[in-house]
């Protein structure tokens, strides 16, 4: 099918097929996780332990960030939940479906990735072609193609790029084209690797409003791998900390980003604002209370 050709003349019928096409999530049944890793366990040839007995879970429509310093064991975390790698020990789950290496090619299913560079997953030479690449993979209709491809990236808000030539874009506009390469497999789970990296403040915010909408409106369920703090209590409200390939915590967002201490352990920094109203306390001599975790929660407090 000439995919730029099909979508510079939209039928009526396919119009109206966008406004009751249905994008959101397929949902594991019996209230399974999105995603559950029991003790994983994994090392590369050299034998040093990269990641040692990492258990956690994650429910449909929750948000967690995925925080540590380089060399904590994040990528190689991203690699064995999307079965690029498989552990040593341990297992993983999509919804109620084992990952394993029979079943990792269809894993794109269950979970989609963001990379933090989109250039290593679009690969297509116009915006359309590459939204739909997935769907003509599994041999949907070409109507229900074009419907879903121009919903997702209606809801990215990239819609008025369809026709545009890849390099012709942004780098928010490619992240923004990438995801709706995602949105359009209706995977329950997205994992977005650094989302903001390399982003104006005005595109993060863009990208953040989106992950609000997709998680509120839609149910989707988001892994967010990050090292910018600051943008963590706008996108998750859990928070899991990865330190020497082990887990160090897993509480939420709050209890997380104001416990110093536990940060300084894991090399990470909080909230700048956070950060600011700890050492005036500290300078002051008094406990930190309650620190704010944005602008707005100092100017309320």
């Amino acid at each position: 099918m000439n995919l730029k050709a099909f979508f510079q003349s939209p039928t009526q019928e396919s119009l109206q097929a966008c406004d009751t096409c249905d994008i959101t999530p397929v949902l594991p049944g019996n209230s399974h996780p999105v995603l559950e890793c029991r003790n994983i366990h994994f090392s590369y040839h050299d034998r040093r332990p990269v990641l040692v007995d990492v258990s956690f879970s994650i429910q449909p429509a929750e948000t967690l960030a995925l925080c540590g310093p380089n060399g904590s064991g994040k990528t190689t975390l991203l690699k064995v939940i999307s079965g690029l790698l498989n552990p040593d020990r341990g297992s993983v789950k999509l919804g109620d479906a084992d990952l394993t290496p029979q079943t990792a090619a269809a894993a794109f299913r269950r979970i989609g990735i963001l990379f933090q560079d989109p250039n290593d997953q679009l690969f297509c030479s116009h915006v359309a072609e590459d939204v739909a690449f997935g769907l003509e993979s599994l041999g949907l209709p070409s109507e229900e193609i074009r419907a879903r491809v121009t919903l997702a990236l209606r809801l990215t808000e990239a819609e008025h790029l369809i026709h545009r030539p890849i390099h012709h874009l942004s780098l928010g506009e490619m992240k923004r084209v990438a995801l709706a390469g995602l949105l359009v497999m209706r995977a329950p789970l997205l994992v977005l690797d650094e989302p903001t990296s390399g982003l104006d403040p005005a595109a993060a915010r863009h990208l953040v409003d989106l992950v609000h909408h997709l998680n509120r409106e839609h149910k989707y369920a988001f892994l967010i791998v990050t090292h910018e703090m600051d943008i963590v209590p706008q996108v998750a409200r859990r928070v899991l900390v990865l330190e020497s390939g082990r887990i160090l915590a897993d509480r939420d967002s709050r209890s997380i980003l104001t416990d110093i201490p536990l940060l300084e352990k894991a090399r990470l920094e909080p909230p700048a604002i956070t950060r600011y109203f700890f050492e005036v306390s500290r300078r002051e001599g008094r406990p930190p209370g309650n620190l704010p975790l944005s602008v707005d929660e100092a100017l309320d407090g």
